[in-house]
């Protein structure tokens, strides 16, 4: 029965670095791929198939950089699995991409979005880049994933705003002034995001249900409570989000102030919606716009 060897996984790393595979495996009394298939289980980087011929080199102190705990001590060989003296639990594939989005966030909103990356992500949070990449193969897919959760925010606060409407008036109106707050909190980030047009294509397929399945329940209520054809219904709906979203826009990238948004977009909404009410509709607005608040 061969030995057991006890080391950290830096001096694992730096063996496998410095030593053929075929070889190392031998000193543990191992084959050369269950050696690799220890090497895989602990995120410790091997050298690629053909590297001991190329002449080739690698930047140890960047290797162990990719290491979630250099230090960690396993036991190798002795006829036993290979076991680890730091009992873990293993973040399950949903909490790692969690904690990673919660990292990029930070990292675009205070040093810019250009510092974003799956090595800095990594290396802040102290998983190995390989463990990144399981994440999220690319960073335009991190990001991407990113965008949509800030979009679902967006939805969730216009949603709570429907919620709370006792009539469409308040609720549209509700609605409006709570998406241009989100735009000046939320928007400079995801501003910068979407200007990439790749991940701006990402976003617009996969959110393209929800986008049309909200443009048809604004549609019906429009119906509902108007004269309108569909056709007008639509135009109606579309040429508000646009005033709105445009506002939205220039909150984000800091053109205008919130305030200035507000008192900009709000009255052109409340007047669009009054011009486009059906008359026993006017009367309710009228009730709610002298309401107090």
């Amino acid at each position: 029965m061969s030995q057991a060897h006890i080391l950290t996984k830096r001096e694992l790393l730096e063996l496998v670095w410095t030593k053929p595979m075929t070889s190392l495996a031998a000193d543990f009394g191992l084959s050369p791929n269950g050696l690799a298939k220890i090497c895989d289980r602990l995120n410790v980087e091997r050298p690629p198939k053909g590297f001991w011929t190329s002449g080739e080199t690698r930047d140890l102190a960047e290797l162990t950089q990719s290491l979630d705990d250099p230090d960690e001590t396993v036991i190798i060989g002795g006829g036993q699995r290979m076991t680890s003296r730091r009992s873990r639990t293993r973040m399950s594939l949903e909490d790692r991409q969690a904690q990673m989005l919660a990292e990029a966030r930070q990292i675009g909103t205070s040093r810019g979005l250009h510092e974003v990356s799956l090595r800095s992500i990594a290396r802040n949070l102290g998983i190995s880049e390989a463990q990144a990449h399981n994440c999220f193969p690319t960073r335009e897919d991190l990001l991407a994933e990113l965008a949509n959760e800030e979009l679902d925010a967006f939805e969730i606060v216009r949603q709570e705003s429907i919620r709370r409407g006792s009539a469409r008036f308040t609720k549209t109106i509700q609605s409006s002034v709570n998406y241009l707050r989100e735009c000046a909190t939320r928007g400079p980030l995801l501003g910068q995001i979407l200007a990439d047009s790749r991940i701006r294509q990402m976003v617009r397929q996969r959110r393209k249900d929800i986008s049309e399945a909200s443009l048809r329940r604004h549609v019906k209520v429009v119906m509902t409570d108007s004269p309108a054809s569909q056709d007008e219904a639509m135009a109606r709906t579309l040429m508000i989000q646009a005033m709105i979203r445009r506002t939205g826009d220039l909150i984000a990238n800091r053109y205008i102030t919130l305030q200035e948004g507000e008192r900009i977009c709000i009255p052109v909404v409340m007047e669009s919606m009054i011009n486009s009410s059906a008359p026993g509709e006017l009367g309710r607005l009228s009730r709610n716009m002298s309401a107090p608040q």
